[in-house]
């Protein structure tokens, strides 16, 4: 059985965190329904690239084993209907900027006091106090708000655009999955529930600890791209080789790098040195030749899905199309392998589950 059998998880959620943090929740066995206006108001659904029948390939990989109930809840009704929902959810997840949900009839605070075992997270951006609480924002502030790229190597003083989202999906999905977990926990002891303020930024300044600490020891800003760990050292760097490939050089450890010596013809004390020695194989060659020395292929994402590590694990299933990333627990590749919802889909089953007739929705103005 998996640890969140039986957990109940209402996503108000759209685009990424969100929908990512209930997406691994859903790896862990808890059943999720998607709240979604009648007009499809996810994004996700429609943006590219697209699957064969249209849908976006990211929502049908964010929502696999969901359901969809369609509910416009700007009506009374539909939020009538949401309160039902609610009454059998163990957790409510959104995205919005605060006030809005209390716009809405459903403030946190008074939430709890109509369902005092709910766990109710709220993922924004800058979370829900704090003078840039009611501003929008995107990944690429949380993160440069948070640090996260301050150490890197920078071109004409200005550092590259990130190439994943971090404080989208570590920030806020992975950061809101677990404190979701640990106030499920909490309310095993205590049998009440709890709102969650989680910032996205702070999720990803939470990543910077050491580094801010190191930083604040040393009283001097580093230079970038100068650290050991951000491509200062020759023996942690990136190296294209023969045929174009790219291979992750991290033999930090000297009996690691010792490894890398007895495997070259002659020296390679610095990074020229070792430029020069990576373009005489290819990258797969060197990667067989030097893998117990902490150096590994940098893979091309239509070469994960074959890569013989992911597949033993199952860490990837599925072809074509229908490749995907599995939750990284038990059983994650099976979860991630059902289908996304259509918008909608089980409105009417969800509605009944709960004792509230859907035929009253048609009603509504």
């Amino acid at each position: 059985m998996k640890p969140l059998a039986g957990i109940r998880v209402l996503d108000m959620s759209r685009l990424l965190p969100g929908p990512m943090c209930s997406w691994y929740l859903t790896g862990m066995g808890a059943k999720v329904t998607k709240i979604e206006s009648p007009d499809g108001a996810d994004y996700l659904r429609f943006m590219p690239p697209h699957r064969a029948d249209g849908t976006g390939a990211w929502f049908a990989a964010l929502h696999a084993g969901k359901e969809s109930v369609a509910l416009d809840l700007k009506q009374a009704l539909h939020r009538e209907a949401m309160f039902a929902l609610l009454g059998e959810a163990d957790v409510l997840i959104e995205g919005s900027r605060p006030g809005v949900l209390g716009r809405l009839g459903m403030e946190p605070s008074e939430l709890l006091v109509r369902f005092p075992r709910l766990v109710v997270a709220s993922i924004t951006g800058f979370g829900q106090s704090g003078p840039m609480r009611d501003r929008p924002g995107h990944d690429l502030g949380f993160q440069a708000l948070a640090g996260t790229m301050a150490l890197g190597a920078r071109v004409d003083g200005v550092p590259p655009v990130p190439s994943t989202p971090v404080g989208d999906i570590a920030g806020g999905a992975l950061t809101g999955a677990m404190r979701i977990c640990a106030a499920l926990f909490d309310r095993e002891r205590t049998g009440e529930g709890c709102w969650l303020d989680v910032s996205m930024t702070e999720g990803a300044l939470a990543m910077m600890a050491p580094v801010v600490a190191g930083v604040a020891a040393l009283r001097e800003r580093p230079e970038p791209g100068a650290d050991v760990l951000s491509g200062g050292s020759p023996q942690y760097r990136m190296y294209r080789c023969a045929e174009g490939g790219v291979l992750a050089v991290a033999p930090l450890e000297p009996k690691f790098w010792a490894l890398l010596c007895d495997a070259a013809p002659g020296a390679v004390s610095d990074h020229a040195e070792l430029e020069a020695l990576f373009l005489t194989r290819t990258r797969d060659e060197w990667a067989a030749l030097l893998g117990e020395a902490c150096c590994d292929p940098v893979l091309e994402l239509d070469e994960l899905s074959a890569h013989p590590q992911h597949r033993a694990r199952r860490a990837i299933s599925g072809d074509g199309e229908d490749i995907r990333v599995s939750q990284p627990v038990p059983g994650g590749d099976e979860t991630a392998q059902r289908p996304s919802p259509q918008l909608g889909e089980h409105t009417e089953a969800a509605l009944r589950r709960v004792g509230f007739d859907p035929d009253r929705l048609k009603d509504a103005p």
